[in-house]
């Protein structure tokens, strides 16, 4: 056998149970990454527009450049994390190259010094973008191949979204303690005081996952060629549309992220940022349960097509908000980030499920291919916040220092924060109700794909035997 013993071909299957506990040591390094989320996307904007003088124009630019870049970079490394064969497993290399280089971006990012000029931010966020993708995309497909139950899927990725809304709520709590503790809500402050934070928890949590989260063996499936794998994904018509819901939420909300900090402040008047997000991502990490529960008793499709209709709702529900940060519209941004982790880990659940499709027909098991289209797809959507800056500079509205807005520019902000995403959502909604993917039909994808394994393992012993000169009675005809 030429590339395992025997052994290691019997180790060699996708566990249909994942132990809790491995569920949650896998996520435990999505909390100081996560803590990135939010202040990243909300922060730079104001960072390098208020403080450093770069135009809001030339910040969303930088931002659709980054992506066009990963529309290169993402399809690469999943094809390269796929096919990579070492003693220490496929993906753990991948993660102890990326991750110090990609802490390295972060703080110089989330730290520049006073009148450094847009090629600073370009250089080191595309930097920073590249360094995700080498560690990022290996790290989702670890946690695909951890199971191949339906349900069980779900729960790994709701576990590692706990994690990611933990760590949300830990950066909102920096966010207050920043405002109300040192009287400082300045972006340069705040993100200064999290990148410290990241880049002493990133390794730390690293380390945890390499030792004690199990690589599952790819002993002897087919390789498949960059160029084959594309066509096999391109004839993949599932994925194709999950793709697009994905593109329509990510990109909804993307577009909506960029501009939330402006709104908050100028558009409801709002003064503790800390607090609002804490109640936001609170409420999140408090919904996941519930969406957990929509997906096993109707589907992961359902789940995720009731949070697009609640989020539709009270995005136009808080544009009657203005320079009214009250009781309702605490309620409804709480409303709203309940929703926000059914959003995160729901698609990648089913992407789970879809590339069971693929390894149907080609018997080579390629999440981090799938995961890398799947994030090339979500970093796209990413540029639509991007787009947003740019249009709000279009009508006049101005974040510099002590600037003042009309009430037309305001409006439009207003506009651009609610209406838009929530327009959007509608056609991402039909395309998720519809969803044909079941748990029953993927149980079915399922037997056939442990079969064919199965034979995969006997065949492999066989082989392992007869190599070793051993051959049993059971080997004759």
């Amino acid at each position: 056998m030429s590339e395992t013993t025997g052994a290691e071909a019997r180790r060699f299957s996708l566990p249909s149970v994942t132990p809790a506990a491995t569920a949650w040591i896998y996520g435990s390094l999505s909390f100081p990454i996560a803590m990135l989320g939010y202040p990243l996307g909300a922060y730079i904007p104001r960072l390098y527009s208020t403080e450093m003088g770069v135009s809001l124009t030339m910040i969303g630019l930088v931002i659709t450049v980054a992506a066009i870049f990963d529309a290169i970079t993402d399809p690469l490394m999943g094809h390269f994390s796929d096919r990579w064969r070492t003693r220490w497993g496929r993906r753990r290399p991948w993660m102890v190259i990326g991750i110090p280089i990609w802490l390295f971006a972060v703080y110089m990012l989330l730290n520049p010094s006073i009148g450094v000029t847009v090629v600073y931010l370009a250089f080191f966020y595309i930097f920073m973008r590249a360094a995700s993708t080498v560690f990022g995309l290996p790290y989702a497909a670890w946690g695909v191949e951890l199971s191949s139950e339906y349900h069980a899927r779900t729960m790994i990725q709701s576990a590692r979204e706990k994690y990611v809304l933990a760590g949300l709520i830990a950066s909102a709590a920096m966010v207050a303690l920043s405002e109300e503790i040192f009287g400082r809500a300045d972006a340069s402050f705040v993100l200064a005081n999290i990148s410290l934070v990241v880049v002493v928890m990133v390794p730390l949590a690293t380390a945890l996952v390499l030792v004690k989260v199990p690589e599952v063996p790819d002993f002897n499936a087919p390789r498949v060629s960059f160029k084959a794998g594309i066509s096999r994904m391109y004839q993949n018509k599932l994925f194709f549309r999950l793709l697009m819901i994905e593109l329509l939420i990510a990109g909804g909300e993307n577009f909506r992220n960029t501009l939330s900090l402006l709104f908050l402040q100028d558009y409801v008047g709002m003064g503790g940022i800390g607090r609002a997000l804490i109640l936001y991502f609170g409420a999140g990490l408090l919904a996941i349960p519930f969406w957990d529960f929509l997906a096993k008793r109707f589907g992961k499709h359902v789940s995720l097509a009731s949070a697009m209709v609640l989020v539709g709702a009270v995005s136009l529900g808080v544009l009657t908000q203005a320079n009214n940060p009250g009781p309702l519209f605490y309620l409804l941004f709480a409303l709203k980030g309940f929703c926000f982790g059914a959003f995160a880990y729901l698609p990648r659940a089913m992407l789970a499920d879809v590339v069971d499709l693929d390894t149907l027909r080609s018997g080579a098991a390629r999440p981090a291919s799938y995961f890398a289209i799947l994030g090339f797809v979500t970093k796209c959507a990413a540029s639509f916040g991007g787009l947003s800056l740019p249009i709000l500079a279009f009508v006049g509205y101005s974040a510099v220092a002590g600037a003042s807005n009309s009430a037309d520019q305001l409006m439009w902000l207003g506009v651009l924060y609610g209406v838009v995403p929530t327009a959007v959502f509608v056609f991402a909604f039909y395309l998720c109700i519809t969803w044909p993917l079941t748990d029953k039909l993927h149980a079915k994808v399922e037997r056939i794909v442990e079969k064919r394994v199965a034979r995969q393992v006997a065949k492999a012993e066989r082989a392992a035997r007869e190599q070793e000169g051993g051959s049993t009675p059971s080997d004759r005809p």
